[in-house]
């Protein structure tokens, strides 16, 4: 589709450090494959040799029951985009950047980091046009592609070069009003969180009520 992405591969057990992996570049990026809220993610993630890529992809595997995501880390800026709606109709409400502030934990968006969101984290909205613009784009064609509906956040970290790439899909966003992403970039793009809940609700309800249209019944 395009999307512009880290390198990465999936490590499925223990027995896939038997044969020769090629890394095109270190440091990389470990965490959990299908996972939330940064669990499995902390100052550890981050692995610079093979011995400490083998050593946090076993622990993923052990702690959490499931494969290792292995990507190229992207040492840049990281925003997440929030997005409301369906498909043609789905649009970008605003695009936030996550700044980690001195006593966070450091270089990655944690699971501490997110527990502690209040104290440790700085979320700003952000208004250069330019990175709005390409991150709204490359966020609603990630969204559209994998049929995420209603409501969502797609996370974006930017490369070497300062280019964004998609680190990450959350087709269900968590909704606390004062503790979740979504909310928090809502209420910072001006919108209330009535409004939020009522965009999703009015999005499930035309995406429901327009499928019973095309199911024949019978006469």
């Amino acid at each position: 589709a395009g999307i512009p992405t880290p390198w990465f591969f999936v490590v499925e057990s223990c027995d896939d450090f038997d044969k020769e992996i090629h890394v095109p570049s270190w440091p990389l990026f470990v965490k959990p494959l299908s996972e939330g809220t940064g669990k499995g993610v902390d100052e550890h993630s981050i692995v610079r040799n093979m011995d400490e890529l083998r050593k946090r992809a076993f622990f993923i595997i052990e702690q959490f029951s499931q494969p290792a995501l292995v990507e190229t880390y992207l040492p840049g800026r990281e925003f997440t985009v929030g997005i409301l709606g369906t498909g043609a109709s789905a649009r970008a409400v605003g695009v936030l950047e996550v700044s980690l502030l001195g006593n966070a934990e450091r270089e990655v968006y944690s699971y501490i980091n997110k527990e502690r969101c209040e104290e440790l984290v700085e979320y700003i909205l952000v208004e250069d046009s330019a990175i709005v613009e390409e991150a709204s784009r490359i966020a609603l064609d990630v969204y559209r592609v994998l049929g995420c509906r209603d409501a969502g956040r797609i996370d974006l970290r930017t490369n070497v070069s300062g280019r964004l790439e998609c680190i990450e899909a959350n087709p269900l966003a968590g909704l606390n009003p004062s503790h979740s992403d979504l909310p928090i970039l809502c209420a910072k793009a001006g919108m209330s969180y009535s409004l939020l809940i009522s965009g999703i609700v009015e999005s499930a309800a035309n995406r429901i009520v327009g499928s019973m249209r095309t199911i024949p019944f019978p006469r």
